[in-house]
């Protein structure tokens, strides 16, 4: 998959983030010179770690016959010194064992974008296309 992200029509920053199926918004907020016509990238980061740890533990729960009712995950960040950290919360909601909620915290760990944000992470940027005179 390829997702695409391109300034809007509308708005001094913001972006149109394209996915094919699906379009959002981003954008900064007042003090850097956005509309806050959307959320920033970071909080689309932290919500993607956030989403991905919910529907890991449903759809964990729902193959292990673990009766969960709902996962309310919460997502919030700091940085300083050069480390973004992030911190997880997660309240389970369900008639659950001591052991299912042991369980379905390490499930929670296990999320594939956790997985890719506490792992070693190499990005490729490049120019494409030719310069236009302007």
């Amino acid at each position: 998959m390829v997702i695409l992200s391109y300034r809007a029509q509308s708005g001094a920053l913001k972006q149109v983030i394209d996915f094919g199926r699906h379009l959002f918004a981003a954008d900064l907020d007042l003090e850097r010179g956005g509309d806050l016509g959307g959320p920033d990238p970071h909080e689309i980061l932290d919500a993607s770690l956030a989403a991905c740890t919910g529907l890991t533990l449903h759809w964990y729960a729902r193959r292990k016959a673990i009766p969960l009712k709902d996962a309310r995950i919460e997502v919030s960040h700091t940085e300083l010194n050069g480390v973004y950290r992030l911190s997880v919360s997660i309240a389970l909601v369900g008639d659950l064992s001591d052991l299912q909620r042991a369980d379905l915290l390490r499930v929670a760990e296990k999320c594939p974008v956790h997985k890719s944000l506490t792992s070693q992470i190499e990005i490729e940027t490049r120019l494409i296309g030719s310069p236009t005179a302007g």
